[in-house]
């Protein structure tokens, strides 16, 4: 091994040991209430401003009382971390039976919707409220739709 690849890898090695990082802050929280891309149960992870989430929405077709599931899966962009007080977020996802039809003549069907959403986020201690509106579509159909969500941070790196 020459010299310069001996001097490069102790650079590599010990560069990180001298300098110091900005550490990101993350949170995992699980969540409830009424969305139709975070559902009435699921969770989400949390980097700084960003963020995934997923749940699960139960739902009942109008005519036939036929149970529906739905899981939905969404990234958001908030105005700030986790542990700021008050936030505003803007969330694009998808709902995977968020689109349900059904017909006096027995005819039923679901689909997929794209959804778009944008609220607040107001976080206080271990606790977060999210209240927003969107809008979901799909080939069939189109919908406004809300949230209104509680969620607790099961772990977040103290930021």
């Amino acid at each position: 091994m020459n010299l310069k690849k001996i001097l490069l890898l102790a650079l590599i090695v010990l560069v990180p040991l001298f300098t110091q990082a900005q550490k990101l802050p993350i949170s995992f929280n699980v969540h409830g209430g009424y969305s139709w891309i975070n559902g009435v149960a699921g969770g989400e992870i949390q980097f700084g401003p960003v963020g995934l989430s997923g749940g699960w929405m139960p739902t009942t077709m109008p005519l036939s009382g036929i149970k529906v599931n739905s899981i939905g899966i969404a990234g958001t962009l908030y105005s700030g971390n986790y542990d700021e007080p008050f936030v505003a977020y803007v969330s694009v996802g998808t709902a995977t039976n968020g689109f349900r039809y059904e017909d006096s003549m027995g005819g039923e069907y679901t689909e997929a919707m794209t959804i778009v959403m944008g609220g607040f986020k107001v976080y206080s201690n271990r606790w977060s409220f999210k209240i927003g509106g969107g809008y979901g579509w799909c080939p069939y159909g189109e919908a406004w739709t809300f949230e209104a969500t509680l969620g607790f941070s099961i772990f977040n790196n103290g930021y």
